[in-house]
């Protein structure tokens, strides 16, 4: 199961964080730059005792840069503190013990699916929020299965394809107040455009 919760400023995603399912994740985006240039994902990780990193950019170093914490740590530091006063009030409430000690999680960036050009970095994100990150580096994301067998212009065709399922989703969604706008307008177009193309042929 995966939830959005809205917690003080920010979207937390959590899965199963009571820790009777399979996953037991927090999740979240994060824009990273100033001005923001690039999305990244920070998760921690109940169920490994990890706290991971997903880039779409391999390579780039998380922890440490030249002996100083990078921008990605002390942004991942600032979203911790709510996370951590999150899971301490949600315990409280269940009225449980908290079976885990965050000071001795582990560090952990695995190897995600890479981006081949500057723009995608947000496709990439909302797909490993999306239920399809499972918590460790053999999770098979059927978005980006034989991603490296691709070649670059099939990897694009294949974002803009994803682009276009995220689009679709967000605006007939039942919580969109304009969901039957929507509906009925592409209903129109596509039947325009049917008309349109028998005609011409």
């Amino acid at each position: 199961m995966y939830t959005n919760l809205q917690y003080k400023r920010g979207h937390l995603g959590t899965k199963n964080l009571s820790g009777k399912g399979e996953k037991f994740e927090i999740m979240t985006p994060a824009l990273i730059g100033n001005p923001g240039s690039h999305y990244v994902c920070f998760v921690v990780n109940f169920k490994s005792c990890t706290f991971q990193f997903l880039n779409s950019i391999n390579g780039e170093r998380f922890l440490v840069k030249s002996g100083e914490p990078t921008t990605y740590k002390k942004m991942f530091d600032v979203w911790f503190k709510e996370v951590e006063a999150f899971v301490i009030e949600l315990y409280k409430h269940w009225k449980l013990t908290i079976p885990f000690d965050f000071s001795k999680f582990k560090w952990e960036t695995p190897k995600m699916p890479s981006q081949p050009d500057k723009d995608n970095c947000g496709v990439f994100c909302m797909k490993f929020l999306l239920a399809e990150w499972e918590g460790d580096s053999k999770t098979s994301m059927d978005s980006f299965k034989n991603w490296n067998k691709l070649k670059k212009q099939d990897k694009v065709a294949k974002l803009m394809d994803l682009r276009i399922e995220i689009c679709s989703t967000l605006l007939t969604h039942n919580s969109n107040s304009k969901v039957e706008y929507v509906v009925n307008q592409a209903a129109s177009y596509y039947e325009e455009m049917a008309q349109k193309l028998q005609h011409d042929v």
